[in-house]
Parts: C-alpha cells; structure tokens; sequence
C-alpha cells in the first residue's frame, strides 16, 4: 500500500513506521525540564542558574558604613521608645530630621540621577532644616510628631491589607496615608502630651526593627511595606520576616506603657516652657532695675558732690567771718552754725535714700 503522493511522495508504509517510532523515542528522550527551558542537546540537563533558598539560608555579609548607621539608629530607638517625651526639644528637632530625610531621600532615590552620596546629602540639608523648625516651633513640632503616627499606622494597615486584596489603584493607598496623617496631626495638637508618647514610641519602635531587619535579612521587609505604600506587586516574604515585624507593635506598646507611667510621670512640656517664659521676664525685670537703680546711683553721687562742695565754701565763710566776731558773738555762731549743720545733713542724707 503506497502514502498519499500529499504527505510523503514516494515512501512506503514501512518507511513512515520506522520514521513515526524514531520521533516518538526522541520525544520520550526528551525530560519536562528540557520542555519547560527550551533546551535541548548533551548540556542540557545542567541547570543555567543555581537554585537559591532565601528563607533557608541567611547572608551575613553586611556594609561597614550601612551596620554603623543602623547600630546608631538602634540606640536613638531605644531613646525614642523609652525617653521620648521627656527629652521633648530634642525628639522634636529629630523628629522633623527624620521625617525631612525620608521624605526628601525616597523619590531621590526613585527618580533622581544624581549619586547615592548626593541623594544622602540632600537628605540630610533638608532633615536638618525641617528640625530647627520643628524644634523652635513647638506647634509644628506637634503637627509632624501626629503626622509620623498616622503614616506609620497607614503603612500597617496596607501591609494587613495586602494580605486579603491588593488594591486596584495608588488613590487608596494614598487616601489611606493622607487620611491617617492629616487626623493624628490635628489630634495631636489638642492632645499634646498623649500624642507626643504614641508618637515617639512607635517612630521609636520602627527604627528598632528596621535595623534588626538589615541584620536578619537586609531590609527585605522595609522594601516589602515600601511596595505596600507605592501599591506594587512583591515577592512573598519568610515566615522570620512576619517575627521581625512582629517586634514593632510589641515594642510600640511596651515603649508607651514605660513612658505614660515612668519616665514622664510628673513631667509636663507646657510646665518646662512656662518656667522657662518666667524666667526670662523676671531676668528682663532684673536687668531693667539695675538700669534704673545705676541711673539713680550716677545722680544721687553727683548730688553729694555738689552738696560736699558747697558745705566747704560754707564752712570756709563762717570760719573767716567768725574771726572778725567779738568772744561772745563768736561762741553764739558757732553753736547755731553747727545745730544748722547737722539739720542740714539730716535732711539731705533723708533726700539721699529717698531718691
């Protein structure tokens, strides 16, 4: 029986047989691995790339300058959490320095072609500026420390959220973070002292665990909430990610609890600022009585040296015409002279304390 002159002209059923049972002992040579990557031939077999564990293996191999700065931002996290409100103009200027800086380095960062170092410095100008200002004005000091808490929460509800549904749009991640952010600040400025702990305690916290974080697995979970705010797709994080994040609520807590019934019991910074008001007025009124008092003094001495003066020319007088007097009329004089003397001496030393 001949092919079909349409399929293969001129073969014969058996040669399409054998040809038919080659191509199925090559395809069944062929392993899924080879089907998956498209490689084929003698080499194929060897993987390209090596597999590598990321939950199974940690890297310990960390930056000089990188572990310093986070050795750093760990002990001002412990001061943050512990001693945040009792330090109150400090934790301001550090609080409008961090939140400058991070504001100012992420879209730096993200989108500017300068240097990393640039990006730094330029971070840091501009966190150094918004904590003087946060400093030296108390309510703007506030205003950020209220903002920075309802940021932080807004990051810890988009990262739960991210969990169940991740949203559609960037609007609702930034609706989120501008809601939260814009209700604290307010709030924060109404409930002063209350705000200032919660704010300190959970900025506190979050320095905290992000430098536990670089240590344990180089930031994974800080770009993992990044991604979060910036409402893109992320690789899934390992289960000891979830226990470094977990440290932040516990030590936010723990940090609040130690300064509302420790470290800022009887500690108000209202009190702090009117003493130190007080203090200044009655320095002011102090320095305005010397003034006063050095004025009086120059012309209460200019007064006795014009009174010393003229009771020598008097004294000079009387003595010149008292020798010209009889014994009789001298003795006189000089009696009334010196009753006159002494009442005029009374009467301008009780001028002298008067003015």
């Amino acid at each position: 029986m001949a092919v079909p002159s349409t399929y293969a002209p001129g073969l014969q059923t058996s040669d399409v047989i054998k040809l038919s049972s080659n191509t199925s002992m090559q395809l069944s040579s062929v392993s899924s691995d080879q089907l998956t990557t498209g490689q084929f031939g003698p080499n194929a077999s060897q993987p390209t790339v090596p597999h590598y564990d990321k939950c199974g293996q940690l890297d310990y191999n960390y930056e000089p300058v990188l572990a310093s700065v986070c050795a750093v931002c760990f002990i001002f996290g412990v001061l943050y959490t512990v001693l945040g409100y009792r330090f109150f103009k400090a934790i301001m200027f550090l609080t409008g320095f961090f939140f400058g800086a991070i504001v100012t380095f992420v879209p730096l960062d993200e989108y500017s072609q300068l240097p990393f170092g640039g990006n730094i410095g330029i971070a840091v100008a501009v966190g150094a500026l918004c904590g003087i200002i946060t400093m030296l004005v108390q309510y703007v000091g506030l205003f950020v420390t209220g903002l920075n808490f309802g940021l932080f929460l807004a990051a810890a509800a988009l990262t739960v959220i991210e969990e169940f549904y991740h949203p559609s749009t960037k609007w609702i991640a930034i609706g989120i973070m501008f809601g939260l952010g814009a209700i604290f600040a307010v709030v924060a400025l109404k409930f002063q002292k209350a705000m200032t702990i919660l704010g300190t305690s959970i900025l506190g916290a979050a320095l905290i665990v992000v430098c536990i974080d670089y240590f344990v697995e180089h930031l994974v979970m800080v770009y993992y909430i990044l991604d979060r705010l910036k409402v893109e797709y992320s690789d899934p994080v390992c289960w000891f990610s979830w226990v470094v994040l977990g440290v932040w609520p516990f030590v936010f807590l723990l940090g609040g609890i130690i300064q509302w019934k420790v470290t800022s019991k009887g500690f108000t910074h209202q009190e702090v600022m009117r003493i130190k008001k007080t203090r200044k007025v009655n320095l002011q009124r102090i320095r305005a009585k010397e003034r006063r008092d050095t004025k009086h003094s120059r012309y209460r001495h200019l007064y006795q040296i014009r009174r010393k003066n003229g009771d020598v020319i008097a004294k000079s007088f009387v003595q010149g015409v008292n020798h010209k007097l009889p014994p009789q009329m001298r003795h006189l004089s000089e009696e009334s002279g010196t009753e006159g003397m002494t009442q005029l001496d009374s009467a301008n030393t009780t001028m002298t304390h008067v003015t």
